[in-house]
């Protein structure tokens, strides 16, 4: 089941979720500190107008995410998609993704951009499937 998070309990699982996300991006960008905690950050945004936060139940149990976040007047974001490694392939982000494309519809915006990391091939091919196409590449050199 899909709900909107509207209480702070939720969104501090919610901030759970987001810092085994940033972890689990640290396979792809070393850059991440491998000691980052979120506290806080999705209550903040609890009652900002533009920001709608959907979490995906099992049961009684928060086990993915995704922010929808409307940027200009005509675009929305949708960012930090993240399900539990024990609950994927179970079509739970597709889930979430399409439930966030009808929040963005509702929101009447003409454009709908997500990020991904190049090598997260799973996200693009499901990003893919679901209609997105590549805008901008970023490029990155270690020194």
């Amino acid at each position: 089941m899909i709900k909107e998070v509207t209480s702070i309990e939720e969104a501090n699982v919610c901030d759970e979720l987001l810092t085994k996300l940033i972890l689990d991006e640290r396979k792809y960008n070393k850059a991440i500190s491998e000691n980052v905690v979120i506290k806080d950050y999705f209550s903040k945004l609890l009652n900002d107008k533009n920001i709608k936060l959907l979490a995906y139940y099992l049961n009684t149990e928060i086990v993915g995410y995704i922010l929808i976040r409307k940027t200009e007047p005509n675009t929305c974001l949708l960012d930090g998609l993240y399900v539990l490694e024990e609950h994927r392939n179970k079509k739970i982000a597709k889930s979430l993704l399409i439930e966030a494309l009808k929040k963005c519809q509702e929101l009447n915006v003409n454009y709908i951009d997500i990020n991904v990391m190049v090598e997260n091939k799973i996200a693009l091919e499901l990003y893919k499937k679901l209609g997105f196409t590549e805008l901008e590449v970023k490029l990155r050199k270690n020194l």
